[in-house]
C-alpha cells in the first residue's frame, strides 16, 4: 500500500488535549520536552508509582500548584498527573501500563 494514497485529516504530534476549561498535556508531550520542565513536577517512588498506577491515586503533600503536573520515576518522565491539595490523580493513558510493564523494571524495585 502506498502511504501517499492514504486520507489523512492531520499530521503530527498532539500536545494539548482540552478537558473542560483546562488544557492537558499529553504524555507524548510531556515525555519529550519534560527534561526542560523545572516546576510542577512530582518525583515518585517506585512503589509510590505502582499505588497511583493501581489506585489511580495517591493521598500526600507533593509540592506542586493544583493542576496538571508531570509525574516522574527516579530519572523518567511518566506522564500526567492532577494534582489537587492532599492528593494526585494520575491521568495516564490506559494503555501506558500493563502487567508486563513493571517485568521490565530493574529486578528488586517493580514487585
Amino acid at each position: 500500500m502506498n502511504l501517499a494514497s492514504l486520507p489523512v485529516k492531520s499530521v503530527g504530534l498532539p500536545l494539548l488535549r482540552q478537558k473542560k476549561t483546562q488544557l492537558k498535556p499529553t504524555t507524548a508531550a510531556l515525555q519529550l520536552f519534560g527534561p526542560h520542565a523545572n516546576k510542577n513536577i512530582v518525583s515518585l517512588a517506585l512503589e509510590q508509582l505502582r499505588e497511583l498506577v493501581e489506585k489511580k491515586e495517591i493521598k500526600g503533600e507533593f509540592g506542586t500548584s493544583p493542576g496538571y503536573v508531570i509525574v516522574a520515576a527516579e530519572t523518567t518522565i511518566i506522564g500526567c498527573a492532577l494534582s489537587l491539595p492532599g492528593r494526585l490523580i494520575s491521568q495516564f493513558p490506559r494503555h501506558l501500563f500493563t502487567e508486563q510493564t513493571w517485568e521490565y523494571l530493574p529486578a528488586g524495585k517493580g514487585g
